[in-house]
């Protein structure tokens, strides 16, 4: 069997969830739609709005942003760890990422000495503090904040950061953005199961999760959704194929295009015989680089024919989309580029640049999904009007 590269897109982008904005949203929507997803990825990039509120507004439209930080911090329906990269993780599966608590616990006072130059008595110093006075942050702690990056951070935060990853300390809260760590056994909630899994169940899980979130798979894909080394997956990419050939309910076959084997679960089978003749979706939709559905960047270059460019990290002399810009949806294609940049304090959406993708001729349905799509991206930034540079 082999199917065409159209509908491996098209079904991505309905297990993505992005089809269809709900007619109302609430904290369930938000949870639901992590749960669906598996993870949902936290970055810092503020130029429009963090990159997790912005890719749940893929999906659901206006909602309230404070849902999110209520489900995290308030309702403990989400928690904060490494999943693709950093991520909220519904609680539902907590259990599933014990195992890299416990490889980071076991390597954490090694990795903290090199890291540091340090002893490890800081480590114990920084968590009798946290039991001593509750919640702590970076700024809690004497000296200077360094300069230079992640990689020069204040020694406590690294001690933190390192038994926030060893499963000792969690999340408790965010304040304008800055963690507050607290002790594990006050922040999970006691209903959470931390039964840990079999190994197998473990992997079995990652791997059926990555199918449910993005449809037609190669192996290769799980590594890429679940980052190896963020959950510690411990499989080769040919070791999740044999696993994948032998789970129940999936089924192989080729994508046009592409000499790898593929996977679906069978239900998805079923989908992917209708998909040719029975897509509805042709509106339009921004998308972040820290989406889902754009991490794997090999995968989108060959289901979509885009190559992404983000480019933040670039000096300007070298960028050819500007700082931040959002690959635009329309339907099952990704037709163009667009850079937004708000103005809170005028109450603007400024679009600093848009560029189309070869080969792709606007239309007057186009222009107007498009701008219905940005009037409301611009609401929920409470932008007053949006402005068009150039």
């Amino acid at each position: 069997m082999e199917i065409s590269r159209e509908s491996a897109r098209r079904l991505m982008i309905e297990k993505q969830g992005i089809t269809q904005f709900p007619e109302s949203n609430n904290k369930k929507s938000v949870v639901d739609t992590i749960n669906h997803l598996g993870c949902l990825q936290i970055d810092t990039i503020s130029v429009i709005e963090r990159a997790h509120y912005l890719t749940l507004w893929s999906r659901l439209g206006s909602y309230d942003k404070n849902y999110l930080d209520e489900s995290a911090y308030k309702d403990k329906k989400l928690f904060e760890y490494w999943a693709h990269a950093a991520c909220f993780v519904s609680y539902d599966h907590y259990r599933f990422y014990l195992h890299a608590m416990k490889v980071r616990e076991e390597e954490m006072k090694v990795r903290f000495v090199k890291r540091t130059g340090k002893d490890v008595e800081v480590l114990d110093q920084v968590l009798a503090r946290i039991k001593n006075e509750g919640p702590l942050c970076s700024k809690d702690f004497e000296g200077p904040k360094k300069k230079g990056g992640w990689w020069n951070r204040k020694t406590e935060k690294v001690a933190m950061d390192y038994m926030y990853g060893a499963g000792i300390l969690m999340v408790s809260d965010r304040v304008s953005f800055q963690r507050y760590y607290d002790l594990s056994e006050n922040v999970l909630p006691s209903w959470v199961d931390v039964e840990p899994p079999s190994y197998d169940e473990r992997i079995e899980f990652f791997i059926r999760k990555t199918l449910k979130s993005l449809g037609a798979i190669k192996p290769i894909d799980v590594r890429k959704y679940f980052h190896h080394h963020s959950v510690k997956l411990g499989q080769t990419t040919k070791q999740i194929e044999e696993r994948l050939k032998g789970l129940d309910g999936v089924r192989r076959f080729k994508v046009e295009g592409d000499k790898n084997t593929h996977y679906s679960l069978d239900e998805d089978i079923e989908r992917l015989d209708t998909l040719d003749g029975d897509f509805s979706f042709n509106d339009v939709r921004l998308l972040v680089y820290f989406d889902n559905m754009m991490w794997n960047r090999e995968r989108v270059q060959h289901l979509f024919g885009f190559e992404s460019k983000l480019e933040i990290y670039l000096p300007q002399d070298q960028r050819v989309y500007g700082y931040y810009h959002l690959p635009v949806l329309y339907g099952d294609q990704l037709v163009a580029r667009i850079e937004p940049k708000m103005d809170r304090k005028e109450k603007k959406l400024i679009i600093r640049g848009y560029w189309t993708e070869p080969g792709f001729n606007e239309t007057e349905e186009y222009t107007e999904k498009l701008e219905r799509n940005l009037s409301t991206f611009a609401a929920f930034h409470k932008a007053d009007e949006i402005e068009w540079l150039g």
